[in-house]
């Protein structure tokens, strides 16, 4: 009888047999030989094991040593662009009168995600740096490059301190009009129990939610493209100069696209049958 044609009892029974033998063999046997052969056989995974395996293999702490002071200055320059030009002037289209607050919501966002993204670069360099100083002899030379690389990263981290916290006040904000409704009904202030006035707050809730949803994904966009633009190439210098480090940081644009994304179905889907409830409800 083929795996395919195993009814699923039959399947559930020969893991079970199996799992019974390796215990058997486990006790009667070595127990370190069974326990070994036992993690090989459910936690082997080749690929990242095989990096795993050069990353240890790696004696050298840099892997290009005389590319490694350039790579680090055209890095640093990079976060000093990112931190000035990265979410300065967007484009938000024709909107009219309107278009001077989108403007400002979406520098809003944008500027949290690339103050966050070079944040988190400095801070990265400077833990690879020292941790690869650390790996070096004394009279290595490899170790005066990389002391005074992270002495500088040491200096000027700080100045990337402070992110803004615009974006997520924006979305708190957003978040707290159920919360205002709901202690102004407590209130007694706006008589929720008329039907228009539920369509109402459905109404300003939808609006409110699609601006939301439009400047954070506007801003993710704008703070990605540019983070880009002027990061990729610099930090896969950098990275590669250093060798066997992983991957470079990235930004947070997609947490902030996946949020836009929620409010949108939110503005499509839940909040018009919402309304379509309250309408049969009342009718």
């Amino acid at each position: 009888m083929s795996e395919q044609q195993r009814r699923p009892d039959e399947q559930i029974l020969d893991e079970l047999t199996e799992q019974l033998e390796r215990t058997r063999r486990l006790l009667m046997g070595s127990p370190d030989e069974a326990a070994e052969r036992a993690l090989e056989r459910l936690g082997g995974e080749t690929e990242v094991e095989a990096r795993i395996a050069a990353d240890l293999a790696a004696s050298e702490p840099l892997a290009q040593r005389d590319r490694f002071p350039e790579a680090h200055r055209l890095a640093v320059r990079a976060l000093e662009v990112l931190e000035r030009e990265g979410s300065r002037n967007p484009r938000v289209g024709r909107l009219g009168p309107l278009a001077p607050i989108a403007r400002m919501g979406v520098e809003f966002v944008a500027e949290y995600i690339v103050k966050s993204y070079a944040r988190s670069i400095a801070g990265r360099l400077r833990t690879l740096y020292a941790r690869r100083e650390a790996q070096c002899a004394p009279d290595w030379p490899e170790r005066r490059l990389l002391a005074r690389a992270r002495m500088e990263m040491d200096r000027i981290a700080p100045g990337f301190e402070g992110g803004g916290v615009g974006a997520p006040i924006l979305v708190a904000a957003g978040a707290a009009v159920p919360l205002v409704a709901s202690l102004a009904q407590s209130a007694g202030a706006i008589p929720f129990s008329n039907r228009g006035v539920q369509l109402a707050g459905i109404g300003i809730l939808l609006l409110l939610f699609l601006a939301l949803s439009s400047v954070l994904l506007r801003g993710a966009a704008v703070a990605h493209r540019r983070s880009r633009l002027i990061m990729q190439q610099p930090l896969a210098a950098l990275w590669e100069a250093i060798g066997h480090a992983g991957t470079p940081p990235e930004d947070d644009s997609i947490t902030f696209a996946t949020i836009a994304i929620v409010l949108t179905a939110v503005v499509w889907f839940v909040l018009p049958a919402l309304a379509v409830v309250l309408f049969v409800a009342a009718g």
